[in-house]
């Protein structure tokens, strides 16, 4: 059986206004699609200021834009930097605190547009509020750090990012490490 060249011709043919439901459905796809990615996907990180080991932060808290945080990072000496944000919220309220949890901390953290979020476990971390007391093993807690606060200006001594580091954060690494080298050593 062999096709003529009047049925080759005859093949399919989809005029525009045949087509214009299937191209419409495909652009809305694929902008669904960029949306999805836009939403989810970490934001770039906010640059932070690097400190120099022993240098205090002195900030007006006018200049921070609400619920966006301000990133740092202090240098604790030996390749050991710590990150920590300073957020003020709509009410004038300033949270300090470390960008990183107890539990994840060699993980990081990233941030998706105001939240900072755990660099492992990919979800909003909680907040320990001054004076409260977290769990003694580690959490996904982000741990905050004493500050002066006089009107508008804020200060953040750089032996209270030492000395709360230091209570929080140097057991778990060393426990950390420790049970790593353990493991290795098997």
């Amino acid at each position: 059986m062999s096709i003529s060249k009047r049925d080759r011709k005859r093949g399919l043919k989809i005029t525009w206004r045949q087509a214009w439901p299937i191209w419409l459905t495909f652009g809305i796809l694929f902008g669904f699609a960029t949306l999805w990615l836009w939403l989810l996907l970490p934001t770039a990180q906010i640059p932070t200021k690097a400190l120099l080991q022993a240098e205090d932060v002195a900030l007006n808290v006018r200049e921070l834009k609400p619920n966006l945080p301000a990133l740092f990072t202090y240098s604790l000496g030996s390749n050991q930097p710590a990150d920590f944000f300073v957020e003020r919220d709509a009410r004038n309220r300033v949270t300090v605190a470390f960008a990183s949890c107890r539990k994840c901390y060699r993980s990081g953290h990233r941030q998706h547009g105001n939240q900072i979020l755990c660099g492992r476990c990919n979800e909003q971390m909680m907040r320990a509020l001054d004076g409260q007391t977290p769990p003694s093993e580690p959490d996904c807690t982000q741990m905050p750090i004493p500050s002066e606060r006089s009107g508008d200006q804020l200060t953040i001594r750089a032996s209270s990012v030492r000395d709360t580091f230091t209570r929080w954060y140097s057991p778990v690494i060393s426990e950390n490490d420790n049970s790593a080298n353990q493991s290795q050593v098997r």
